[in-house]
């Protein structure tokens, strides 16, 4: 009898160390984990491209990579998600970073088009109840300063748009800037991976555009969630690549 009670009590030990916390107003979300660090990225980057490539891309056809033709796109690296304090930082976004910074000099050097996404809401969409305010509790308003791009990334030189949901296509002239650019490839980056960044992920492909997925470029809350939108991605609409690889065929026109 003893040592099932030891047993349920270690279970539900550690099921605690896991669970979820809560926000002030009570809303659950999921754990965060720093999985994404300097120190331990090229182990990681190694361990998801053999996972993704063997298991879930393997069998594709491969797709030629074509800068003159490619966008990269940056979602809500916003100081919302960067700031330790917030509630919703993101602590693996320290880790993607760099490397984004570096797809952005290049894409900017070759004179390739850089679309940043913010998100947000205005004070009258937030009081009719928009879905996003209900589901989360609470929103972020445009007019927060938190709101605006972290200094981290550069905003000269590129094109600025906002959304409200998840999706960049949402409502926005996402498309409309790809049509006039001749876009026909979109390398997608940024936060949060199996949110913002899965969404206008599969609405890229389904609007016919071919879609790569730096895996050391996006970053949400714990390498659980991480990884289940690169799966998911890997075996339907993305292409999983790392920012180094993609580096070498940009530099190359």
């Amino acid at each position: 009898m003893r040592s099932k009670k030891k047993e349920k009590t270690k279970k539900k030990n550690k099921e605690k160390k896991g669970t979820t916390r809560k926000e002030p107003r009570g809303r659950l979300i999921v754990k965060k984990e720093n999985y994404l660090t300097k120190r331990n990225r090229k182990k990681k980057i190694a361990e998801w491209e053999k996972l993704l490539l063997e298991k879930y891309y393997s069998k594709k056809k491969p797709f030629t990579f074509k800068p003159e033709e490619t966008a990269l796109v940056i979602i809500d690296l916003q100081k919302f998600f960067l700031e330790k304090k917030g509630h919703s930082y993101i602590p693996a976004v320290e880790g993607i970073i760099g490397p984004i910074r570096k797809i952005q000099k290049t894409f900017q050097e070759k004179q390739r088009p850089v679309i940043l996404t913010k998100y947000g809401l205005t004070e009258e969409e937030i009081e009719k109840e928009h879905l996003m305010t209900k589901w989360w509790g609470d929103s972020l308003l445009l007019s927060d300063p938190r709101a605006k791009i972290a200094p981290a990334i550069k905003k000269k030189g590129t094109t600025i748009i906002t959304k409200r949901t998840y999706d960049s296509f949402q409502k926005t002239p996402l498309q409309k800037i790809l049509r006039k650019g001749g876009i026909k490839q979109l390398v997608i980056t940024g936060v949060h991976a199996h949110l913002c960044c899965e969404s206008t992920a599969r609405t890229a492909f389904n609007k016919g555009y071919l879609v790569w997925l730096p895996v050391d470029c996006l970053a949400t809350y714990n390498e659980e969630l991480h990884l289940g939108t690169l799966k998911a991605a890997a075996h339907g609409f993305g292409i999983p690549t790392t920012s180094e690889k993609l580096l070498k065929k940009i530099n190359k026109i």
